[in-house]
């Protein structure tokens, strides 16, 4: 999942993870930070059913997102993971640039998803993550 997620880091037309037909002036968005890794189990979920389940921590970082770019992103890569793809064809999803594709018509589930934290430019960054 993480070699898959390389092919995303970098300026690119993200058109193939957005939402069909959304209204956007530019689908180029700069993904300055992509981090997969092991995510501890969720308090939500039993002890036994905890055993059974793996958890991944995603972690995106950009100046703006397109409408449901992260949770198209994290559909792909969970594909990668469950090895339904190769980390390859994710840069192949990229370069097509069609949200309507076979692999990117996939959509994350929103729950489970959260914002870790938000900065926001007004004459010098103010970073407003908890903590």
């Amino acid at each position: 999942m993480q070699e898959a997620a390389q092919h995303l880091l970098g300026t690119h037309d993200f058109s193939a993870f957005q939402s069909a037909g959304s209204p956007v002036p530019s689908p180029v968005r700069t993904l300055r930070r992509v981090s997969v890794s092991p995510g501890q189990a969720s308090p939500l979920v039993t002890p036994e059913e905890s055993r059974k389940l793996r958890f991944w921590s995603l972690e995106f970082e950009s100046q703006s997102f397109l409408y449901r770019q992260v949770r198209r992103m994290t559909a792909v890569l969970v594909a990668v993971g469950l090895g339904a793809l190769a980390p390859a064809q994710v840069k192949t999803i990229l370069e097509s640039r069609d949200p309507l594709g076979k692999h990117q018509a996939r959509v994350a589930p929103a729950h489970g998803l959260f914002l870790k934290s938000w900065s926001q430019w007004w004459g010098g960054w103010a970073d407003l993550a908890p903590g």
